[in-house]
């Protein structure tokens, strides 16, 4: 799981390997093994990670999050929107309003079938 977040991270980053393991002082490859999971991070690395990404180790290693982090994960999406490009940021934006002009849309009513006739 680890793997999988660290490399969705760098992507919303905009960063490849090899900027990634610039940035915490390794190599390509070894950014490769983490994000294939044959290798781990040590811990000094994952704080470097979760400081990067700007999120915490917990999160970055894929572990649920708390009921009462419910306004941290908000943050921490709000953030990640930020560092959207503009076209992905219109592209979240569509579906939110969709969803969200759905959700207060009154329902149709129900068609009686017998009434037709």
């Amino acid at each position: 799981m680890y793997g999988q977040n660290i490399r969705l991270f760098r992507k919303q980053k905009g960063m490849n390997q090899h900027e990634l393991g610039a940035a915490m002082d390794v190599s390509a490859v070894s950014v490769s093994k983490w994000e294939r999971e044959q290798t781990q991070p040590d811990i000094e690395t994952l704080q470097k990670l979760a400081d990067l990404f700007d999120t915490s180790i917990d999160e970055l290693c894929g572990r649920p999050p708390k009921p009462e982090d419910a306004m941290d994960n908000m943050s921490v999406m709000c953030r990640a929107f930020r560092q959207m490009k503009p076209e992905e940021q219109e592209k979240y934006l569509a579906v939110g309003k969709a969803l969200f002009a759905s959700a207060f849309a009154p329902a149709a009513p129900a068609q009686d079938d017998d009434a037709a006739e």
